[in-house]
Formats: structure tokens, sequence, C-alpha cells
């Protein structure tokens, strides 16, 4: 009989696990400034290669792109304490060092939706000439 892990590779399970840990201790980390607490990122995907020996960390901001190298900054700073926190929670032998990328898909397709929304309401087909 095979294992379902099988059809649900390692290194995705663990990408799945690192992106909910890293959102679950963004809240816990010191020193960070009172705009990111307020506001802190969603972590919206981690890419985690076969050999595991490194992390890309996409995360969007609610509020736009304006803060993202700021909040990227304080992100990679915090890296250290962030793996630390994941190395108490999780049972794995290693944390991959982790590296903060903005993710700006969501950007696009919230621009998108703004040229969209300014297009003129299309004829029905009587009102055709």
């Amino acid at each position: 009989m095979h294992s379902s892990h099988r059809a649900y590779p390692r290194g995705a399970r663990v990408a799945h696990l690192l992106r909910e840990e890293i959102a679950a201790v963004l809240p816990r980390l010191h020193g960070l400034p009172s705009a990111l607490a307020l506001l802190p990122p969603s972590i919206t995907l981690v890419d985690l290669p076969a050999d595991m020996r490194s992390a890309a960390v996409y995360f969007s901001l609610m509020d736009g792109p304006e803060r993202a190298d700021a909040v990227r900054q304080v992100l990679q700073d915090h890296a250290g304490e962030i793996r630390q926190l994941l190395g108490k929670r999780l049972a794995l032998r290693r944390i991959p060092p982790l590296h903060f990328i903005y993710d700006a898909r969501f950007d696009r397709g919230a621009e998108m939706a703004e040229l969209l929304a300014r297009l003129p309401p299309a004829q029905e087909p009587e009102d055709l000439p």
C-alpha cells in the first residue's frame, strides 16, 4: 500500500508548514515597527527547493507596494529570530535560511481590476447600428 504522502512530496509539505508557521510567529517578533505590527504582511508562498537549503518567503501587503522595500528589510532583519521561533515550534532537523520577497501578483490583479472597472459598459446587440 502506498503512503498518501507520496502524492504530496515532503518539500511541498514543509513549504506549506513553513508558510503557516511564519505567519503565526510574525506577531511574536520583538521590536517590530508599529506600522508593521498594526498592518502585518501576509505570507503568500514559501518556495523551497528540493535540497531545502534555503526558503524564499513571499509576502503581500494589504495597503499596496509602497511599504514593500521597508517591510522586506524588517523581515529580513528578523529572519534569524523567525528561524529560532520556527525551530522551537517545528519538528524539523534544520530550518533553512529565509529570504523575503515581495509578492507583487496581487498588485497586478488590483491594477487589472481597476482598469476593467474604467471600461465603458458593453452595448447590447440591439443598441449597435
